[in-house]
């Protein structure tokens, strides 16, 4: 594209007023082909200023028109085409109202150079030409409110595509802050336990004084279950502190502190309450003695939640097959329905019950694919990988042990 498309207008309009100019500078029979080109040019030159004021240049292009006509009695054919166009562009460039105003001078400009022009026919060849004009300025209307509508279309769809972004923004906004408040119950478990076990080891050890011996398998025991649970903890809070580091905020909701954080074990509720919901859920595929950290479970509980709310809204009524397994180190879950008998569209990745799933495995390293399946129905299926919940630093146990083993 050599030029940009707002200024094409105004090439036109140049070069329009340079095939006037030399159309009258090479005509015969003309007394004064100075002024006759230099008004003819400008007539079509005054158009430049269409940015400034339509309604203006458009009368004045049509004011100048008569007097190159005075200049030079006989018109030429390209001032005739220089006219029409001219009717096309004060009908493009003004509103209803300014672009009816200049029709009406157009149309005196018209009359005058029909009446001083030897070679015209009378009020035929006046009322032919200005049917040919008036084809051209109706064209021009056309095409503005053919433009207008096309720069309304995009700014809306701008506008729509900018709401979308802030309503994912804030879906993603209220999914962080909903995990995050659901990752401090898990973690302040987690620390209580760690409380609780190492009051334990404190009385054990407090008890030396009056016991025969030592005894360590006790004391190990207690401080295994610190050091795991404790581990277990830290990494829950290191995804906590990385979400919350997002600088993100969503409104308060009421959280009920007491309720203890579902989990694989309330698997089983959640499906009944699918099908009380009108799904034919299978769920024999769902291996709830999976071993995994706390956080973990919730994660999985609440993408198999979501999956199957997001059946009861778009499939109702359909077969959903629900599985849940571990294998190579990594858990796996699927959840696919057949569709339904009354589907509604579902998007391939853009809800926000999505983005909310897609929050959560991507905070533990997993990796989700949602979408319709080919023969109907939909599909969402992620995979964890569980080693990478637990803390990789070495444990520090062994050389515990040996001092308590070895005291001095």
């Amino acid at each position: 594209m050599l030029f940009p498309r707002r200024l094409r207008l105004e090439l036109f309009v140049v070069a329009m007023a340079a095939g006037e100019l030399v159309a009258v500078l090479t005509a015969d029979n003309v007394p004064s082909k100075p002024v006759a080109a230099v008004l003819t040019a400008v007539s079509a030159l005054v158009l430049l200023g269409r940015r400034w004021q339509p309604l203006v240049v458009s009368v004045a292009a049509f004011a100048v028109m008569p007097l190159g006509v005075s200049a030079m009695p006989e018109t030429t054919g390209a001032q005739f085409l220089a006219l029409l166009a001219t009717f096309a562009i004060v009908g493009a460039i003004n509103t209803d109202r300014d672009a009816v105003i200049a029709w009406a001078a157009g149309a005196g400009a018209l009359a005058y150079v029909a009446w001083v022009d030897p070679n015209a026919a009378g009020w035929e060849d006046f009322l032919l030409s200005l049917a040919f004009c008036s084809a051209m300025w109706a064209a021009g209307r056309l095409v503005s409110r053919r433009t207008l509508q096309a720069v309304a279309l995009a700014d809306l769809a701008r506008r729509a595509e900018l709401e979308q972004q802030d309503r994912t923004r804030l879906a993603l906004a209220e999914e962080r802050a909903r995990i995050a408040r659901e990752l401090h119950d898990v973690v302040s478990h987690g620390l209580s336990v760690v409380v609780v076990q190492t009051l334990a080891a404190r009385s054990t050890l407090a008890d030396l004084d009056t016991a025969d011996g030592l005894d360590t398998a006790v004391v190990d025991r207690h401080l295994d279950a610190v050091e795991s649970t404790a581990r277990d903890s830290l990494a829950e809070m290191r995804r906590m502190l990385g979400l919350l580091h997002l600088d993100d905020s969503a409104g308060d909701e009421p959280v009920d502190a007491a309720a203890p954080a579902p989990g694989l074990r309330h698997l089983h509720q959640l499906v009944e309450r699918a099908r009380s919901a009108g799904l034919d859920v299978d769920d024999s595929q769902i291996d709830v003695g999976i071993a995994l950290p706390a956080g973990l479970e919730l994660a999985v509980f609440r993408v198999i939640q979501e999956a199957l709310t997001n059946a009861v809204k778009h499939a109702p009524g359909s077969h959903v097959d629900v599985a849940l397994c571990s294998a190579a180190g990594a858990a796996s879950i699927e959840i696919v329905d057949d569709g339904g008998r009354h589907a509604s569209a579902r998007p391939a990745g853009a809800g926000h019950g999505l983005v909310g799933m897609r929050e959560r495995v991507a905070l533990y390293g997993g990796t989700l694919t949602a979408g319709p399946l080919p023969a109907g129905g939909f599909r969402v299926r992620a995979e964890f990988p569980v080693g990478a919940t637990s803390d990789p630093a070495p444990s520090p146990g062994p050389r515990r042990r040996r001092a308590l083993k070895d005291p001095a």
